[in-house]
Parts: structure tokens; sequence; C-alpha cells
């Protein structure tokens, strides 16, 4: 597949499958408003809506939020409501991370700039006013992946440290053909198939075939020694998500090393279902709002 065919491709993933916008009135009536910032972050600015919750209180945590798309989609307006909802409750800071996406920035130039982000995050910490020391990734679908492969990359090249981490249904294993994910019976599932085709053509969009290989693409690849530095742990899976066996192998595998972590299974619900707010969405954000609150 020729550039121009990727990005054909690209153009047509994004307008398939999107859950609509928010309306106008709901987004201004958010508890905390998003400021656009273009930080000096890596080799090009980084695209970061920032939103204060901290009604001048120095010294909070920092939450940075990792959409999901599958690596060719941008951020989206329920990731602005996640976002705000947070800063509110927990009176802190959220940077939401517009980062590049393919194919127009292939692997592993969002694993790169995610990593930079942290780093840059780490060492302003004086200039925002956050806490150094409480700065949590969160991660949703490709975004997980993301936080991931930064973390893996900050083993070998240290340069920020992480309180937390919360990985909604993870992508961790990209060298697992996604029709291979399929059992006998979802085959014969039109929705199934078709969703299975979505995730291939995702990967064909993201990196080369024989990338996926590489830790930094699935984490799931990493040494143990890597692994076990990872900090406190939240795994989301989903019951109809064809992703739920290696995030839930990637939870035991974690927690074998000794990492910290807490999992769960949400029996009823589908890929993408904390963020954009169906099945038991509910229940789920209250899972993450207890797990950080434990931390901080």
């Amino acid at each position: 597949m020729n550039r121009e065919d990727k990005l054909a491709l690209a153009e047509r993933c994004r307008k398939a499958g999107a859950f609509g916008f928010i309306a106008p009135e709901i987004l201004n009536a958010l508890p905390v408003q998003p400021v656009n910032h273009m930080i000096p972050a890596g080799n090009r600015p980084s695209d970061i809506n920032i939103f204060d919750g901290t009604k001048g209180k120095a010294g909070q945590p920092l939450f940075i939020n990792l959409h999901g798309g599958g690596f060719i989609k941008g951020r989206a307006d329920r990731d602005t409501v996640y976002c705000s909802e947070l800063a509110e409750q927990f009176q802190t800071m959220v940077w939401d991370v517009d980062y590049v996406l393919a194919p127009e920035y292939p692997y592993p130039a969002a694993v790169n700039e995610t990593y930079d982000v942290a780093r840059y995050a780490y060492e302003h910490t004086e200039e925002y006013g956050y806490d150094p020391d409480r700065i949590f990734l969160l991660g949703h679908s490709a975004g997980s992946n993301l936080a991931c492969a930064a973390l893996i990359r900050n083993y070998r090249e240290p340069a920020f440290r992480v309180r937390g981490m919360i990985l909604d249904y993870i992508p961790v294993d990209q060298r697992i053909n996604p029709f291979s994910k399929l059992n006998p019976d979802e085959y014969n599932d039109p929705k199934r198939v078709a969703r299975a085709l979505m995730e291939y053509n995702y990967l064909e969009l993201y990196m080369e075939p024989e990338q996926c290989i590489e830790d930094l693409a699935s984490p799931a690849a990493a040494s143990d020694e890597i692994l076990a530095s990872f900090p406190d742990t939240l795994i989301v899976t989903a019951g109809y998500d064809t992703l739920l066996k290696e995030g839930e192998d990637f939870a035991c595998r974690l927690a074998k090393l000794g990492v910290p972590v807490t999992w769960k299974r949400f029996v009823n619900s589908r890929h993408s279902f904390t963020i954009n707010r169906f099945d038991e969405w509910k229940d789920a954000l209250s899972l993450h709002h207890r797990f950080l609150k434990g931390l901080i």
C-alpha cells in the first residue's frame, strides 16, 4: 500500500464508526474549560488541552490523558468531558494530548511524542505548579498502548516518574493478527468480522508489519525487567472486546512481576465503553476515580 492509498484508507476509517459530536451547549457548560497550548516537548510542538481545576492551589497531581482511536483518530469531545470532570472532581490539572496520527506520522512518532510530553511535564512542574511525584498516565485503547510504550522507553532513557497509570481495553500485543482473536462462532458474526477488519486496517496504517515485534509497538513483548518497573496500574477490560484476553494476560503478568495491579472485567461491555459512555461506563469511571483517589 503506497502513501496515497494509506491516506485514503485513513480518511475512510476516520469517517466510519464515529460516535458523533457532543452538543456545544453541553461542552460550554462543563465545570472546567480547556485552554489549548502548543508545548515544545519534542521535535515538533505538541497540541495539549489543559484543564486547570486547581483553583490556584499548588502541588496538586497532574493527569495526562491519552485518547483512543486506533492510532489514526484524534482527540474527541468525549475526552473533553472526561478530562473536565476529572479536573473538577480532583481539583487538579489534566493535560489532554492530541498526539500525532498515522499514517501521516507512523510508528513510533506517537510513542516518542508521548514520552516527550511526559518528560516535558516532569521538567516543568514549577512553571505549572503541580506535584512532580504525582503524575499519572490515563490511556484508553491506543492511548493505553502509548502510555506503556512511553514507560518502556523511559526505562531505557530515564526522564520522568509516574505515580500511577490507567489502561482501558489495551491493545498490548500487535503481534497477534486481529482475525485470529475471533472464535469460530464470531466468524459468523458480521459485526465481529468488521471489527477485526477495522483493527487490521489500523495496524496497517500505524506501522510496518515487521515492527510489530518491537516492545514499543507491543508492550507485551517487553522484558520482565522492564515491566516490573511499572507503577501502580489499573487495567479495565470489556467482556465483548476482542482485546479482552491480551489485556487480562498483561494484567496477570504485571501482577506476577510485583506491580500493584487493579484489574476488572466489565462483562457486559464493549470496546471503548468508558470514554464513549455506553454499557457499564458509570461503574468503570467510578473505578477510575477510586483508583486515582487511592494514590493521590
